[in-house]
């Protein structure tokens, strides 16, 4: 019988985190989730009704906050064989006029730097053990300039560089490093096709917002799934995946072929 694993989720309160939780959880792994909300998390714990899963309220832009976290799962497991960082916030779609500093430093500091801080409080564990599943949660705002603001297609990007740099570092201990690039997906921050739409087009240039737009910008014809993320996160996280590092898997319908 496979041991279970030790799995890391940041940004676990909702949404795509969420989903990587609910899958590892159903597959029987130990999973520890950290959200800076105490009320998404313990919502999240009770729905996955799993004593496989426990959760820490964390800020992921406080690195000694995710190291004690860290230092929470190894007291508890011994090691860290998953890290899924997830943890991220929009900036709707703000553009260079409107992007200021603070809304700057904000996206940055969440998505960036709060992913750099989980990769660098895990790095020493997985080191130690020679082994270890680095999953970044990308976006195809890292590829277009167009479906987000310009201060989250900048943080996503670095997510890519970064996780690219990790997989260089950290081969030579075992350890695998990859993105995962949703495109437009169901989430709590955009629900319907609608709101994903409204966020996609500019509404003065007067692109109206329908079936026939989302088919062209998306093959598929449809916003994607947290559940179909979750998927592919496993994936990357399992031995089918030991020789893929350094990659960006994009999860989006066909989008980015466009």
């Amino acid at each position: 019988m496979t041991e279970p694993r030790s799995v890391v989720v940041t940004g676990a309160g909702s949404g795509i985190g969420a989903a990587v939780a609910a899958t590892f959880a159903e597959a029987g792994d130990r999973v520890f989730l950290a959200d800076l909300s105490e009320e998404r998390l313990d919502q999240t714990v009770r729905s996955l009704g799993s004593e496989l899963v426990q959760g820490r309220p964390v800020d992921v832009t406080d690195a000694a906050a995710l190291h004690d976290f860290v230092d929470w799962v190894v007291a508890r497991t011994g090691r860290v064989d998953v890290l899924v960082s997830n943890a991220g916030v929009f900036d709707g779609v703000a553009d260079i006029q409107e992007t200021g500093a603070e809304l700057w430093n904000k996206i940055i500091g969440i998505n960036l730097t709060g992913c750099f801080n989980a990769v660098k409080a895990v790095s020493e564990q997985m080191i130690t053990q020679r082994s270890g599943r680095i999953i970044t949660i990308g976006s195809i705002a890292a590829s277009r300039a167009m479906p987000d603001g310009i201060a989250y297609c900048a943080a996503k990007a670095g997510i890519e560089g970064l996780t690219r740099r990790l997989a260089y570092d950290l081969g030579q201990y075992g350890i695998t490093a990859n993105v995962v690039a949703p495109g437009a997906i169901r989430t709590g921050i955009r629900a319907t096709s609608e709101e994903i739409l409204g966020d996609l087009v500019d509404a003065n240039r007067g692109v109206g917002v329908n079936a026939d737009l989302m088919n062209l910008l998306i093959p598929a014809g449809r916003p994607g799934l947290p559940e179909e993320i979750a998927a592919t996160v496993f994936f990357l996280s399992g031995e089918g995946a030991a020789y893929i590092s350094g990659d960006v898997v994009h999860v989006d319908g066909g989008w980015i072929a466009t």
